[in-house]
């Protein structure tokens, strides 16, 4: 058989250690260009700054200015309804957030602060490892929580690790952000009616239970505040939507709705203040400036204690992250760096605790903003810093008469970004039953306990059927049409069923694995292809006498012989015998096995030792040597199947009988490691094989033999 050329010009590749050498020489010469550019890269402003002008800050100052008027009532209403925190650390956590995010960041479009998910995660850890805390306990633990889930997030975006956000899918935050939207809405009717003595950090059905047991505990002007406050904010923001598509500019006062529906529900607190006939529930004192700031607790100890919190904490921080990072980018046009955007975010946590920030992340409603007036870099989050900032100089008086109400009201209209659309839940379940299943999971644990429960098992089914599907890809027997080429029957539907010979009468298995060939389902591939065999081709056992005659000319009897005796549990006959009495007796003769590897990207040790395993059940069952045949296998791959496979196991037996083969053969792999340091002839004799071995690879199956 001639040698593909391709296949000829790397007949003796590099070895392991050759391959080490070389890379290991290639990443020493750029260590000085590739540290510098990684350096580069964590200080992305300097790469624009430079080009900024008049134009863009004008529009980021707008942007800014917008922003901000949504994050103080989104602040305020996250830190002290969903965090259980007083307000101003809701102000502290915005406008650190903004401003050490705007130099690192790589988004120009996203938003950093308290968010709704996040927030109720915070409120959630601190109400279940600290119960009946002090509130300045629980301020030093949502510090200290915000501290460590950033060290580690900074961890994990300096060393370019972001690729740990990949294995959790976008059903499964959907999933658990549509249950939290849910939780959040009923967490918050109390405030929102007035409704005294209902434990709120129960599960969410239990909530809803002790909101209708109480129903008769209402606070008449709370809920007419809260009421109409939210009846306000939703007929605000979809009228202007509507109008703003003939009259674009009035969008600009569907975003200001939380500000203005604050302003006007303050401004008639205060003018009620005096009157002890109209009792409202209200913010109360929030410290002037800075005054109230708080320091994390870096103790070991304490350390120590909160760690249970840290991993749900960490991950719905990253996560929810990089979704908003991703989503406005693709809607805008450019590629973030998601490695960078977790060293921001985590650089902002750090920073954050000392300045009195809690957890924070990008946020979905305030990014939609943002992007929608116009912003043209991250400086805008820097102007929306400087404001909150102002903000906490000037106006902490007038937070004073914010009523408790009019903040639920505001966190329930600021969710509905949270909800998953119906159609893309549809979606799912027409494309993807799994994706479906990891929706359901987060969302009805979230609903049904809590958020932190919801992201454990939602990430674990993530895992689980992560790991099935490598462990148990699928496995096809390719056929061949009446033209001579061989398809894959379930993949096509240009050749009709009548045109396709399920298995070739020739005697030639074409086996496709549509995964890579690893120790998780290495066995699997050996059990599917002995079952496939069995099935489908003549069976015809070795029998001693033929192995000491046939073979002992060749050397070989040692190979063979073993293949001749039966093992206890071997149950081919009994199968076979089944086989024929459904009918399938005459059957073709097994002669040679073709693996299609194009859809095969690595193949680990495991998976070589799985190929020599089912050689060995393939020439056990039809009594004779099966020769494996390659098709469309790596470059990458080739090396190594040529070098070990293709050279120790036998594969070029046919090409290069004689009894070096048959000795490397019994010793296995073992061989292979002997194999390293070797004399000249055995140098020469290695080289031989490793060109036999090559005739049984191949371009494409239909080039393998028929």
């Amino acid at each position: 058989m001639q040698i593909p050329r391709a296949y000829e010009q790397i007949q003796h590749p590099e070895t392991q250690i050759q391959s080490f050498k070389r890379k290991a020489q290639d990443a020493f010469l750029d260590l000085p260009n590739s540290t510098a550019e990684y350096f580069k890269s964590l200080f992305p402003i300097f790469q624009w700054i430079h080009r900024y002008n008049s134009k863009w800050f004008l529009h980021d100052l707008i942007a800014g200015m917008t922003v901000t008027l949504v994050v103080i009532p989104q602040a305020i209403g996250y830190s002290t309804k969903l965090a259980n925190l007083p307000a101003q650390f809701g102000l502290y956590t915005s406008f650190v957030g903004c401003l050490i995010y705007a130099p690192f960041a790589t988004s120009k479009d996203v938003t950093i602060g308290p968010t709704a998910v996040l927030s109720l995660l915070v409120g959630h850890c601190v109400t279940t490892y600290i119960p009946n805390a002090t509130t300045s306990e629980a301020v030093t633990y949502a510090l200290t929580l915000g501290f460590w889930s950033g060290l580690i997030e900074l961890f994990i975006g300096i060393f370019r690790w972001g690729i740990v956000t990949d294995f959790v899918p976008i059903p499964v935050i959907a999933g658990f952000t549509s249950g939290a939207a849910v939780q959040i809405i009923i967490q918050q009717a109390p405030s929102l009616l007035g409704i005294k003595g209902v434990n709120t950090t129960n599960a969410p059905y239990q909530v809803l239970a002790d909101i209708f047991n109480s129903i008769g505990g209402i606070s008449k002007y709370d809920a007419i505040f809260g009421l109409t406050a939210l009846v306000t904010i939703l007929i605000i923001k979809h009228s202007m939507a509507i109008a703003s598509r003939k009259v674009p500019g009035l969008r600009y006062i569907g975003y200001l709705c939380y500000a203005i529906t604050l302003v006007v529900a303050t401004g008639i607190s205060y003018a009620l203040r005096g009157n002890p006939d109209i009792p409202i529930s209200i913010v109360k004192s929030v410290p002037w400036g800075l005054s109230g700031i708080q320091q994390p607790n870096l103790s070991l100890p304490y350390a120590a204690s909160i760690f249970p919190a840290i991993p749900s904490v960490f991950l719905v921080s990253l996560l929810e992250h990089i979704a908003v990072v991703k989503t406005y980018g693709r809607i805008n046009g450019y590629n973030p760096d998601s490695n960078q955007e977790i060293v921001a975010i985590g650089l902002t946590n750090v920073c954050a605790s000392f300045v009195g920030g809690f957890p924070a992340t990008g946020s979905f409603s305030r990014s939609a903003i943002k992007s929608a007036t116009g912003v043209k870099t991250p400086l805008g989050t820097f102007y929306t810093g400087i404001l909150v900032i102002v903000c906490l100089f000037t106006l902490t008086n007038v937070l004073y008469y914010i009523p408790n109400s009019v903040l639920a009201a505001i966190v329930i209209t600021a969710i509905s970004d949270l909800f998953v659309n119906f159609k893309i839940i549809k979606s799912l379940w027409e494309v993807e039953i799994f994706d479906f299943i990891s929706f359901s999971i987060g969302f009805v644990v979230t609903c049904a306990t809590n958020i932190e429960n919801a992201i454990y098992a939602s990430v674990a089914w993530s895992l689980l059927v992560l790991l099935i599907r490598v462990a148990r890809p699928n496995i096809k027997v390719l056929v061949r049409t009446n033209q001579g080429h061989w398809i894959d029957p379930e993949a096509t539907g240009t050749y009709r069923r009548p045109s396709l010979r399920p298995i070739d009468p020739t005697g030639i298995l074409v086996f496709k694995i549509d995964e890579s060939l690893t120790y998780p389902n290495s066995g699997y591939f050996v059990k599917r292809l002995k079952e496939t065999i069995i099935d489908n081709f003549e069976y015809t056992p070795f029998h001693i006498y033929r192995v000491e005659r046939e073979w002992a000319a060749q050397g070989m009897e040692q190979r063979y012989k073993y293949k001749a005796e039966r093992s206890w549990n071997d149950n081919t006959e009994q199968r076979v015998r089944e086989r024929e009495r459904r009918g399938y007796a005459a059957l073709p003769k097994l002669r040679a096995i073709v693996l299609d590897f194009s859809s095969v990207s690595h193949v680990d040790f495991t998976g070589l030792q799985a190929l020599l395993d089912a050689k060995d059940d393939a020439e056990r069952y039809a009594g004779r040597a099966v020769p494996f045949h390659f098709a469309n296998v790596r470059k990458y791959q080739l090396n190594a199947l040529v070098r070990v496979h293709g050279t120790e196991s036998g594969v070029n037996l046919d090409a290069t009988p004689g009894a070096e083969v048959a000795v490397d053969y019994q010793h296995g792999f073992q061989g292979f490691w002997k194999s390293i340091v070797k004399r000249p002839e055995e140098i020469e004799l290695k080289r031989q094989r490793e060109s036999a071995a090559l005739g049984y690879f191949h371009f494409s199956v239909d080039d393998a033999p028929t």
